[in-house]
């Protein structure tokens, strides 16, 4: 059955405070954003500092969500509609958490995003099942499966991307990008946006050799490994590590992106750089992971591949194809996300048409 329009919403993380370029931090927002398309929007950090965005407070809230500063705001904000977007995804805590944002808003929803995999001990499960919010999205088959499995309602979101920051270039501004970054003119700029960490399979850019020049952005906020940032640097690779207010002009200046992470939990589900170089109309090759393969059909320039040799011949493949991926990327603007999320809540609608059929 159909409920009224929701009027609204607030969304809560740990994660919008401070510098606002980790992977976490941009979904929270970027949802926020959406959702100010559609209803009455404000956000809620519970820790990481003041908040940039305009839309955001910062109210401290310790581990449990008890205190009496985050009760008093989320009272105020009188939200028909909490989506809550923990840190550390779907954890026992974040559904406890969960559980106390309901109580603050009586008479309203709570919805938990949990951008990556998690398991529980059997009494977490217990737990986790007893807490349970309104709803539970998550970003890839895996963690549904797992959190039906638990006995929540679970559906798909994708990730989303801003179409008005993330968007091609023409030549000349490349050009003067390449110069402000620092970058070389004359190379084929293969892109990598995220942590300097082991597990995420960056090292495959040190071997891209005469396939073109790998370029990596790893603002120190997003974390880094000193070791892994000088063998990098040392086999060529072009690392980018201050913090880029406008990481899109990083996108505009390069000519391909590489998406090689393959461990589970080493990066979010639904990869927001993946859909932030389509939008940029970059080709992408892409290890299949999370949330990726389940909305986003390859081809016209995004491929998925398996292994480090066909990562790096789908990247000299790619030069020679039409590559058409800001128009995959068009139905994954913030609004269309965050619209999809309200209809879900509203009974009128499913986020779950983003998976493609396969």
């Amino acid at each position: 059955m159909a409920m009224r329009p929701i009027r609204r919403v607030t969304v809560v993380s740990e994660n919008m405070g401070g510098v606002l370029d980790e992977g976490i931090r941009k979904f929270a927002t970027g949802l926020l954003d959406g959702l100010g398309a559609h209803a009455e929007a404000s956000g809620v950090a519970t820790s990481g500092g003041e908040s940039s965005h305009p839309l955001v407070r910062s109210v401290p809230g310790n581990k449990l969500y008890t205190g009496r500063p985050l009760r008093r705001e989320i009272e105020s904000l009188r939200p028909e509609l909490v989506v809550y977007v923990p840190s550390a995804s779907a954890t026992s805590f974040a559904f406890w958490r969960a559980r106390m944002l309901k109580r603050y808003a009586p008479g309203g929803q709570v919805a938990l995003v949990a951008t990556q995999p998690r398991t529980h001990s059997a009494f977490g499960r217990l737990a986790a099942s007893e807490m349970a919010p309104d709803k539970v999205f998550a970003q890839s088959r895996q963690t549904i499966r797992y959190l039906e499995w638990l006995g929540m309602t679970a559906q798909f979101l994708p990730g989303g991307v801003d179409l008005q920051r993330f968007c091609p270039v023409s030549a000349e501004r490349k050009v003067a990008l390449r110069e402000e970054l620092g970058l070389p003119q004359d190379a084929y700029l293969v892109l990598h946006v995220g942590h300097l960490k082991p597990g995420r399979n960056v090292e495959l850019l040190s071997r891209l050799g005469a396939v073109g020049t790998p370029v990596v952005v790893a603002g120190k906020s997003m974390g880094q490994d000193r070791a892994l940032r000088q063998r990098l640097t040392e086999s060529g690779v072009i690392v980018i590590d201050r913090y880029l207010r406008n990481v899109e002009i990083a996108y505009q200046a390069c000519d391909a992106y590489l998406f090689p992470v393959r461990e589970e939990d080493s990066a979010m589900d639904f990869p927001l750089s993946v859909l932030e170089a389509m939008a940029c109309n970059l080709p992408v090759v892409a290890h299949p992971y999370g949330g990726l393969p389940t909305a986003l059909e390859p081809g016209e320039g995004l491929v998925f591949v398996e292994g480090d040799e066909a990562m790096l011949n789908a990247i000299e493949s790619v030069k020679r194809i039409p590559v058409a991926t800001r128009k995959k990327a068009e139905p994954y603007a913030w609004e269309e996300v965050a619209g999809r999320l309200l209809a879900t809540m509203q009974g009128v609608g499913d986020a779950g048409t983003y998976v493609r059929a396969v």
